[in-house]
């Protein structure tokens, strides 16, 4: 149903349960999987590469405002501002782990669990916390490289 409203999902993507979309600009890679519960808010595209996973209550938003230095920090007026979320190859999104709009997640990163991603990440490492910091170099091997 989803490839007919227009999202670009591969054959072999797979969307648990309970997932919210806000809408159809997503793409999904090779042998990708978002978990149960996961929320994609929608208002710039989504690309999951190749053989991501994303565990179960993950928010990935693209949606954010600019503000105001004033008592009123946002207008009507002022609007949506939408960056796209890129998942590179071979990432692991731990559950409820929370990617702001814009960060690219590089490929083979794993994200903890409940690690807030504010910045763009660096190739096979792991991030944990919040805001999201590099704890850990993760092996690449010959075949993988």
């Amino acid at each position: 149903m989803l490839r007919r409203l227009g999202a670009n999902l591969d054959k072999s993507a797979r969307i648990a349960e309970n997932v919210y979309l806000g809408s159809n600009k997503i793409i999904m890679g090779k042998h990708t999987f978002v978990n149960v519960g996961s929320f994609l808010d929608g208002n710039a595209p989504i690309i999951i590469e190749d053989y991501v996973r994303v565990g179960p209550y993950v928010k990935i938003l693209t949606g954010t405002h600019s503000y105001r230095h004033s008592v009123i920090r946002m207008r009507t007026e002022d609007g949506t501002v939408a960056k796209e979320v890129v998942i590179k190859k071979g990432s692991w999104v731990g559950m409820g782990a929370i990617i702001l709009p814009g960060v690219t997640i590089a490929e083979g990163c794993i994200i903890a669990a409940g690690a807030v991603v504010i910045k763009d990440t660096e190739p096979n490492g792991l991030y944990a916390g919040n805001p999201a910091k590099r704890v850990k170099d993760l092996p690449v091997t010959e075949d993988e490289a």
